[in-house]
């Protein structure tokens, strides 16, 4: 009759058993280190954003601050005055009443030997075209000529040397103002201008029967 020792159990290793849990030991250390690197990360992810969050909100109440100061300071009188400028150079420019062609084109044939164009400057006020121009000249009697025939063209009125100044080389430079007319409009009156009338011409009507 056989027997077995059953207290020597052959079919178990105990190295084997302990080497896989070294091993499970181990690899639950490694997913607990890259856990918590993970977590670290995460942690100075969200410090950064928050930092980032706070930055920007505190831009947004700088620039509402900003907003509300710029809108307190500005001048309403002369924001209206540029927006009734700007609607009136609008219409003027819609009508096609303007042209830097025919402008420049009047300038040079009016323009004297002697006189040099150094700037033009258009602008609007009161519903009408206004020409600053910046010329060199060799003498003041140059200018005069010039505002003349400018004023001959029926485009330029009441043209007048706003600034003059004479340079070290004995030349003359000078501002000249004028109110222009594109030729074939109509020049608008001035407000409370009276319409011109023809010399004599009530008398002739009360002389009739």
């Amino acid at each position: 009759m056989l027997r077995g020792n059953l207290s020597s159990r052959p079919f178990y290793n105990e190295r084997l058993v302990a080497l896989a849990l070294v091993l499970v030991g181990v690899i639950a250390g490694a997913i607990t280190l890259y856990n918590g690197s993970q977590l670290l990360a995460l942690s100075g992810q969200r410090r950064t954003l928050r930092a980032k969050i706070d930055h920007d909100q505190q831009e947004a109440a700088r620039i509402r601050t900003e907003a509300t100061r710029l809108q307190q300071s500005v001048d309403r009188s002369a924001l209206n005055i540029l927006a009734s400028s700007t609607r009136e150079a609008n219409e003027l420019i819609e009508r096609r009443t303007f042209s830097w062609t025919v402008l420049f084109d009047l300038i040079e044939k009016t323009m004297p030997i002697d006189v040099r164009l150094v700037a033009v400057s258009p602008r609007v006020e009161k519903g009408e075209f206004k020409i600053d121009m910046i010329v060199v000249a060799r003498r003041a009697a140059n200018v005069d000529d010039f505002i003349e025939a400018l004023q001959a063209t029926g485009s330029f009125h009441e043209a007048i040397p706003i600034d003059q100044s004479t340079k070290e080389d004995g030349t003359l430079t000078a501002t000249i103002s004028t109110a222009y007319v594109a030729p074939g409009a109509t020049r608008q009156p001035k407000a409370g201008a009276k319409p011109a009338t023809k010399p004599g011409g009530a008398g002739r009507g009360q002389g009739q029967p």
